[in-house]
């Protein structure tokens, strides 16, 4: 995302304010080729939950163990 990014509630998003621990991922989908990503995150005035929409530009190795512990049971 880049510039400005006002939300429905008219607040404007600031990543200063938005953690990844309260962000949850909606949807990984393909649009016209590309890998895009659907999240919720609380809007830092109101916690109003406001989704973005992003398209994956970039990909790297994550330092972290897969499988994830939360994603065992959706594929149960």
């Amino acid at each position: 995302m880049t510039g400005e990014t006002i939300t429905r509630c008219g607040h404007e998003l600031d990543a200063e304010y938005l953690y990844p621990a309260d962000a949850v991922v909606l949807e990984l989908y393909e649009m016209s080729g590309t890998l895009r990503v659907r999240l919720a995150v609380p809007c830092p005035e109101c916690d109003e939950a406001v989704e973005l929409d992003t398209r994956v530009e970039r990909t790297a190795t994550a330092s972290v163990e897969v499988p994830l512990d939360d994603s065992e049971d959706q594929y149960d």
